[in-house]
């Protein structure tokens, strides 16, 4: 009986060292591939260090409350539209009144719908015309503005100020900036830069904020809850398991 015990045992931690062994080595083949791909970052080291990160992502996604909001906050019915950073322009299509005429702009292709107006290009410095925009949306977009290599940007540390100041010349007044970000008390580079207070006012100073909400990720619950601004800024990416998220609505002035 004694040895059979010891068989089973055995046989257990063998199959938890393989299991092991299969983590580690997926974990390097992902990082490998993102590193291939040269999509999210171009340094390997930045690969590992996203994948790293990927690992402690929640299985509720921000996004998962980000476009809801988006959709729900653009006020116009027709008129012109900018989505910055467009992976999901498609989804505004579908769910915005037809009417909007929708662009969109990006370092990288993401459209693939022939009804969207999309631009390679960057959006710290583009083509369009002065007060050209009814509405702008920036969804989780500013954060890796001059973070050199993610997503194929170059390495610029107003890159995001420089961004807004962007949308600001493109957009009409009264126009409607919404705006996704991480916030929290540090930058998590070469990943993300996550946002305060001050960043955010920074940022928009040339904008009337009409509203601001947060959310923040709790670790036990696996689950986002509204929390006020002073909560959200002392969010550790790290420590507490995820960013918390800021959600702007602005107005040019």
């Amino acid at each position: 009986m004694k040895g059979f015990f010891l068989f089973v045992v055995r046989g257990v931690l063998s199959c938890l060292r393989i299991s092991k062994l299969r983590k580690k080595l997926i974990f390097k083949l992902r990082v490998f591939e993102s590193y291939l791909k040269q999509g999210e970052c171009k340094k390997y080291q930045d690969c590992l260090e996203l994948q790293k990160i990927y690992n402690i992502i929640p299985r509720v996604s921000d996004r998962d409350f980000e476009y809801p909001w988006v959709i729900k906050n653009v006020d116009i019915k027709e008129g012109r539209l900018l989505d910055v950073g467009s992976a999901y322009s498609d989804l505004l299509f579908d769910l915005l009144p037809q009417k909007i005429e929708i662009s969109a702009i990006d370092l990288n292709n993401f459209s693939k719908n022939k009804n969207i107006q999309f631009v390679i290009g960057d959006i710290r410095k583009t083509d369009f015309r002065d007060n050209y925009f009814d509405c702008i949306t920036c969804v989780s977009t500013l954060e890796h503005i001059g973070v050199i290599g993610r997503y194929g940007s170059d390495e610029d540390p107003r890159g995001d100020i420089r961004a807004v100041k962007e949308m600001h010349r493109i957009l009409k007044r009264g126009g409607a900036l919404l705006v996704t970000v991480p916030y929290g008390i540090r930058d998590v580079l070469p990943i993300n830069k996550l946002y305060n207070k001050e960043r955010i006012e920074i940022l928009l100073k040339d904008f009337d904020i009409l509203e601001q909400k947060y959310l923040k990720y709790d670790k036990k619950w696996d689950f986002w809850f509204e929390v006020n601004e002073q909560e959200a800024s002392t969010t550790d990416m790290i420590k507490d398991g995820w960013y918390s998220l800021a959600f702007i609505k602005a107005l040019k002035k």
